[in-house]
């Protein structure tokens, strides 16, 4: 029975991390109904959904703020609270606006949840057993992104886009609201965690402090192709690409992203428990790196790939992307517990801020492609190179860096 608070510290940190998994993937599936039904360009459409991971960018420092002063418990639950609302508010807009302000309060909502458990980790396991925590939490998780992806193109086929978020949002209160009654900070017969910053002047000596480490800015650089690789595929032009290039319809391309979610759950168990068995995390960072930049080279170089190779190729993507785990416990042993609040929403913002740039790009880059008279397989294909030299120039950077051993 000793074990099941810690047991439930990373289920209720893996159930925040499904519910945004979830409106991370589900972008893939909803934006060709968005884009119908608003008369989007591709442009404009990667605006929209872009539009929550900016407000998540936004909302990383004063969230890392109030998670070192304040606690996860008080934390955390209020901003879930304000996920669901944004989710209701998306399924309920009939106006550009307000597709802008569902996903805004859902960026805004989620911006805590990967510093919290962060905090939680550091609080109620040992430092060498991080990574492999926060593997468990992706691995389990990752049935929030499997259910963004083809069980929700069904329910959309079914009932409506509308009413499978206005549930969701539900749901993320339910949740919202149980956190905030069985969660604590740090386990029961470890002191109270005294937490900052008591004032700004500790706020910004606490930040100080981080960003004089040098290594952090490389690490940094690493974190701006953390999440935004599988996001771009798998949350937005996935599922266009396969069904502009190879025919998929929505239920084939649904499946295909079901299936990169799947490798997420993967990779998170496979990835996590590497920089202990291996003894480094540099080099686990740059291993998945640079695997994840050969496969969307791939995808870019070669022409007229078959859809199978395709996928195989994302699926090998996908997997080597978990790398941020490992790029995680590299930040986390940089600094003391009273500053992982803060450090974990400095690598978030710059992790969440490459979303909306490289969804962006993705979308100039078909959008350019089409201006300059090239196919809409050679226009994907531009997008797919954009990504894979991303993903290049921010490990050359990372490679600078000093390891952190287990």
């Amino acid at each position: 029975m000793h074990r099941l608070p810690y047991v439930w510290i990373v289920v209720f940190c893996a159930l925040c991390f499904a519910v945004g998994q979830f409106h991370r993937a589900a972008g893939g599936i909803l934006s060709p109904v968005i884009a119908a039904e608003l008369n989007l360009s591709a442009s404009a459409l990667g605006s929209v959904i872009g539009a929550m991971f900016i407000a998540t960018m936004v909302m990383q420092i004063p969230a890392g703020v109030a998670l070192d002063r304040f606690g996860p418990r008080r934390v955390l639950p209020l901003m879930l609270g304000v996920a669901g609302l944004g989710s209701i508010v998306f399924s309920r807009a009939v106006e550009l606006e307000w597709v802008y302000a569902g996903r805004i309060l859902l960026g805004f909502g989620f911006a805590s949840s990967s510093a919290a458990a962060h905090i939680l980790f550091s609080r109620w396991f040992p430092l060498d057993r991080f990574a492999q925590v926060s593997g468990f939490m992706v691995a389990i998780g990752g049935i929030g992104g499997l259910a963004g992806t083809y069980p929700l193109a069904t329910i959309v086929d079914v009932v409506g886009w509308r009413p499978a978020l206005f549930a969701i949002g539900i749901f993320i209160m339910g949740i919202a609201i149980l956190g905030s009654v069985t969660i604590r900070n740090a386990p029961p017969h470890v002191p109270r965690p005294v937490f900052q910053p008591t004032g700004w002047r500790a706020m910004f000596h606490g930040f100080r402090e981080i960003l004089g480490n040098r290594n952090f800015p490389r690490l940094l650089a690493m974190g701006t192709v953390a999440f935004a690789p599988i996001t771009t595929v798998a949350g937005l032009w996935g599922g266009p690409y396969f069904q502009d290039v190879h025919g998929f319809d929505t239920h084939e391309a649904g499946a295909v992203l079901f299936a990169l979610f799947m490798m997420t759950m993967v990779g998170g168990l496979i990835f996590g428990p590497l920089d202990r068995l291996l003894g480094t995390r540099k080099k686990v960072v740059l291993g998945g790196a640079f695997g994840s930049a050969l496969c969307f080279s791939a995808v870019a170089v070669i022409g007229d790939l078959p859809a199978v190779a395709v996928i195989v190729l994302l699926l090998g993507m996908t997997l080597c992307q978990n790398f941020y785990l490992t790029l995680n416990a590299h930040n986390r042993a940089l600094v003391g517990d009273h500053l992982v609040g803060r450090a974990s929403t400095l690598m978030t913002v710059v992790a969440v801020g490459g979303i909306p740039v490289m969804q962006g790009g993705f979308g100039v880059a078909l959008d350019w492609g089409r201006s300059i008279g090239l196919t809409v397989e050679e226009s994907y294909r531009l997008g797919f190179g954009f990504i894979a030299a991303s993903v290049l120039v921010a490990a050359f950077v990372y490679l600078t860096s000093e390891d952190r051993k287990p």
